[in-house]
């Protein structure tokens, strides 16, 4: 487990608590399991981008972009003001 993948899984599960859908709603949106989805919340396991797909249609798309993209900048991102 890397501290990215830790912070960004931590992320997405504020993403996912603040639409107010559970973690069965954004593995059937990201067409995967339950399960995979609390391996990424828990920073064990990296989203694939169709994980990613699915965060974005069950949360908020553009919460979601900017996290990619402070990802992909290496810039801070503060899910508590997405």
């Amino acid at each position: 487990m890397t501290a990215d993948s830790m912070w960004l899984g931590q992320a997405l599960r504020v993403l996912r608590l603040r639409a107010g859908v559970t973690q069965e709603y954004v593995a059937y949106c990201a067409r995967t399991t339950q399960a995979q989805i609390a391996r990424v919340e828990l920073g064990t396991r990296q989203p694939t981008l169709c994980v990613l797909r699915g965060y974005a249609r069950a949360t908020n798309p553009d919460a979601v972009m900017r996290l990619c993209a402070s990802v992909i900048l290496g810039e801070e991102y503060d899910a508590m003001s997405a």
